[in-house]
């Protein structure tokens, strides 16, 4: 069992994702880095994932003092909830209970993608 957004969590997420044909799809002409990160556990290190072209290309730790175009951040169980399908993920986002830093404009017709990709996030089995 895998612990919830731990690298290893991150990589299962990775397979799935480039594996899944809708989101290849949704995802066509994404090029862009992202910091996935938890807020409140110091534990979890953020992730550094790379987006191109419909496919996810890395998944690492976030170096340190590295930037990416995009952050994805909030508290741990806000994260967990949004993984139960407790809080659809778009919705996290808006109510800014997810901080989402980057340019919105250039990434808003990607909102597709991201919400396929919160689903294949559940199907990963995980340890909370």
């Amino acid at each position: 069992m895998l612990k919830f957004l731990d690298l290893e969590y991150w990589k299962q997420v990775e397979s799935i994702a480039n594996s899944d044909q809708e989101f290849g799809i949704k995802a066509k002409g994404l090029k862009a880095s992202f910091t996935f990160r938890v807020t409140d556990k110091p534990e979890l290190p953020p992730a550094y994932v790379r987006f191109e072209d419909g496919k996810v290309t890395e998944v690492r730790a976030l170096k340190e003092g590295e930037t990416t175009e995009f952050v994805l951040e909030g508290p741990y169980e806000t994260w967990v909830k949004v993984n139960k399908g407790e809080i659809d993920g778009a919705n996290a986002i808006m109510t800014r209970q997810i901080q989402f830093k980057g340019n919105t404009s250039s990434i808003i017709r990607y909102g597709k993608a991201f919400l396929r990709l919160f689903a294949l996030m559940q199907k990963v089995p995980v340890e909370y």
